[in-house]
């Protein structure tokens, strides 16, 4: 007997590539890129399911088009925002997320957050407070933004 087809749209740990190359055949891309929605419709043909992420936007117009083998969604996210389920229900295609998978480390990163606000809270109240205004310009390297204080 053949293996389900699986569309997957990234990589996961050594663990979970391990199983899926054991109990399906695997699509996906060859290159570390999205696809693009008409790609992910051609990878679909012929598919049993999917496991996309939440970059990936499935609205109506990809369940109008997504080809009828394809018998479940899996979701590699907590919500389901990026999937219209209405239109998934119409189709009769179940979708499967991960609820609650990382409720621990949000609050972890939101305590880190409320932490690191406030050992600087002194120092930016002393800005405000004696008004200093930041300029200068961003920029996606660490270390290439260099604020200048003025007092005006």
């Amino acid at each position: 007997m053949s293996k389900p087809v699986l569309v997957i749209t990234t990589r996961f740990v050594d663990e979970v590539e391990a199983r899926i190359a054991r109990d399906y055949e695997a699509r996906r891309k060859t290159r570390e890129i999205p696809f693009t929605r008409d790609e992910l419709l051609e990878a679909s043909e012929g598919a049993d399911a999917l496991l996309i992420t939440p970059f990936e936007r499935l609205d109506s117009e990809f369940f109008k088009r997504a080809p009828a083998s394809v018998k479940v969604i899996a979701t590699y996210s907590v919500g389901l925002d990026h999937i219209d389920l209405t239109a998934a229900a119409n189709r009769n295609i179940p979708i499967a997320y991960t609820p609650g998978v990382n409720t621990d480390a949000t609050a972890d990163i939101a305590m880190l957050l409320l932490l690191g606000a406030s050992r600087r809270a002194y120092e930016a109240q002393e800005q405000v407070r004696t008004g200093h205004k930041r300029k200068g310009s961003w920029h996606p390297q660490p270390g290439k933004f260099v604020p200048v204080f003025l007092t005006t």
